[in-house]
């Protein structure tokens, strides 16, 4: 088993918490990445990306500095490890990626292109809905 698991999380706030729940995994230093936005330099459009994907039926707001982080897993237990650590620190969004190295995980970029892929994956797969006259008045 071979996965890396991406979390969001609403702010760079959390990060000693996000990062000692990964260690407390079981996880080492070197199979995990943290990306930290840089507030002065970062353009509105990349700020803005991640809350534009990650919007649920319920808004969910996220703050302009927020905290992207990849994890590899080796096999299950760590798995189930470190996603229980996203969830305790309240990540508002969960992606697992099979067979992503953390070579791969370490270009943000790719990150955000292989998330955006896999939502618009996601929307595509819906079911058609149809409505009857009845629902439309």
């Amino acid at each position: 088993m071979n996965y890396t698991i991406v979390g969001l999380f609403p702010s760079q706030e959390n990060i000693k918490e996000v990062s000692a729940g990964i260690e407390k995994s079981g996880i080492r230093n070197q199979d995990y990445i943290i990306y930290r936005t840089d507030q002065e330099n970062a353009p509105d459009v990349k700020k803005n990306f991640w809350a534009k994907l990650f919007k649920t039926q319920k808004a969910v707001h996220i703050a302009p500095d927020h905290l992207i982080t990849s994890v590899s897993v080796k096999n299950e237990e760590e798995f189930k490890n470190v996603k229980k650590s996203f969830e305790a620190n309240k990540a508002v969004k969960i992606y697992e990626f099979k067979d992503m190295t953390i070579d791969e995980a370490k270009d943000l970029n790719y990150i955000k292109k292989i998330v955006a892929l896999r939502a618009k994956s996601h929307i595509y797969a819906l079911p058609e809905i149809t409505l009857s006259p009845a629902q439309m008045n």
